[in-house]
């Protein structure tokens, strides 16, 4: 072990030697639940965010379907009236707004699932908080048996709790970015959407023939 180390050492062992005098269990509980209403606050704030985001993607689908069928109308009128080229452009129309379905029924999905674990944890922490209220009584108790002696054991308790909420948050966060970086990708407009590698460019003149032949087989066969 290097002299630094030594050093760190002793003094994280002077630092909880002091602590072991000075903390009342009770007092950190008290701070403690003062955290867990805050945290509590916090994932219902979210919660609610994430469930208004979900009725903003259901409704934004609802939108892009409309979008949808609107230009495969117009694609089947452009056939029944032998305009091909006018069929083309209201087929890729209509994919566009399929593709961009397709991206947001992905992000519903991640809002629903950041929702459902929003839900888990606020229950948890309820749980815990009714928990930590009567492990609190209880060691109001036993202070009172003991003359108010400071035992530091039972403040030891919750260092597993002050971690866990901690890789809590930072994996909530996590989420939140993960869910805005999807969010950023998908949130392009018909206009301004990139034009694409030529492969691209070809794959998508292939769905819209695709399209153009289901409707013109649609035609012959009606």
């Amino acid at each position: 072990m290097g002299i630094l180390q030594r050093v760190f050492s002793m003094t994280k062992a002077a630092a909880n030697e002091m602590l072991d005098k000075m903390e009342n269990p009770v007092t950190m509980l008290n701070q403690y639940l003062r955290d867990l209403d805050e945290d509590i606050a916090n994932t219902e704030r979210e919660s609610l965010h994430q469930q208004a985001q979900e009725r903003a993607f259901l409704a934004k689908l609802s939108e892009l379907q409309q979008q949808a069928d609107y230009y495969e109308s117009k694609a089947e009128q452009a056939v029944a009236g032998e305009r091909e080229e006018e069929a083309r452009a209201a087929l890729e129309a209509k994919l566009a707004y399929a593709d961009q379905k397709e991206e947001t029924t992905k992000l519903l999905q991640l809002a629903k699932q950041s929702a459902f674990e929003l839900g888990l944890r606020l229950e948890s922490l309820k749980e815990e908080k009714v928990r930590l209220h009567e492990k609190r009584k209880e060691l109001v108790l036993r202070m009172k048996k003991t003359d108010g002696a400071a035992g530091y054991s039972s403040a030891d308790s919750l260092h597993g709790s002050f971690a866990s909420r901690g890789f809590d948050r930072i994996e909530q966060k996590l989420m939140e970015r993960e869910a805005q970086q999807e969010l950023s990708k998908a949130s392009y407009s018909m206009d301004g959407a990139p034009t694409g590698t030529a492969e691209q460019n070809a794959q998508q003149s292939a769905r819209v023939e695709e399209e153009l032949q289901r409707l013109l087989q649609k035609k012959s066969v009606s």
